[in-house]
């Protein structure tokens, strides 16, 4: 219980971090920099650039015991107005991608299978990647959410879908997929977000937010895992044949039939460690731990 509520304020925490740095953030153009500030508060920063204003003017009327107090208190005001006029507003808009009709049900993925399949012309090896189900209709809800996608497309060369394998500790992974952010449809929308917007103000800048169904699960590294050989074999960008598979009471695996293979084109494998803020991964994996 007591570990539970740690992990409860640390998820609290790292929630309210993200918020804050959400709302205000720094940016840097040229040799200066700029305040963004979510236009949520424009308001309040209008009303305090107002009113520090209104004291500088004031202050001209004031007497001070020393002219260095009347320094250091115009100096304050012009530091604050200066900063403030730094100030930029952002806004934000929502990009919704394809989610399921179905209910997510993870124990029905028991597994994950890797290896090298001979190419057709006998001339080299295709990396291979499995899901392995053990339900064959709820693995078919699954591989039609991929297809929406992916636009329907089995090759997908857009790179509309993502997979990712994050090792985690020495004898586990995490196993990730989810649309991706580039997808053709929410360029278009947020596109046509920044052209109203720029009719109003240019100078606005736009978060991008998307909600997104993020598949994944824990994976225990077995001794007679291919994993560790597939990590050291596999090279950035190659692109490989990623199925769904149904695994038998006695543990064999077979195909499905009318499932056909999908053909992705990036695999992102990392360790927990090297992900930064740029992997989508990175702030599930903090708050799971």
């Amino acid at each position: 219980m007591l570990k539970k509520g740690k992990q409860d304020i640390k998820r609290r925490l790292l929630l309210r971090l993200n918020q804050v740095r959400f709302n205000f953030m720094f940016r840097r153009k040229r040799r200066f920099f700029e305040i963004v500030i979510n236009e949520r508060y424009e308001n309040v920063v209008k009303s305090v650039k107002y009113v520090l204003t209104i004291i500088s003017l004031i202050s001209a009327f004031l007497a001070f015991k020393s002219a260095f107090t009347a320094f250091v208190f115009g100096l304050i005001i012009f530091l604050v107005l200066f900063i403030i006029e730094k100030t930029i507003f952002s806004y934000c808009s929502m990009y919704v991608h394809p989610l399921p009709n179905f209910e997510i049900e993870t124990q029905k993925w028991t597994g994950c299978g890797f290896g090298y399949a001979t190419s057709p012309n006998m001339r080299g090896q295709i990396p291979v990647v499995s899901w392995i189900f053990s339900d064959a209709e709820y693995a078919k809800k699954i591989h039609s959410l991929l297809l929406e996608w992916s636009y329907g497309e089995l090759k997908d060369d857009g790179n509309n879908i993502c997979a990712s394998i994050i090792l985690d500790d020495e004898d586990k992974y995490i196993f990730f997929c989810y649309p991706s952010f580039a997808r053709e449809t929410a360029s278009d929308f947020f596109n046509q977000v920044e052209r109203e917007q720029c009719e109003s103000d240019k100078t606005r800048v736009h978060h991008k937010m998307h909600m997104v169904l993020m598949l994944g699960k824990e994976f225990v590294i077995t001794p007679k895992s291919y994993l560790p050989t597939f990590c050291k074999r596999y090279r950035e960008r190659t692109p490989y044949i990623f199925r769904l598979i149904l695994s038998d009471k006695e543990g064999k695996t077979i195909n499905i039939e009318d499932l056909p293979d999908f053909v992705l084109f990036d695999l992102k494998i990392k360790k927990r460690q090297e992900l930064d803020r740029k992997d989508i991964e990175y702030d599930f994996i903090r708050f799971r731990r």
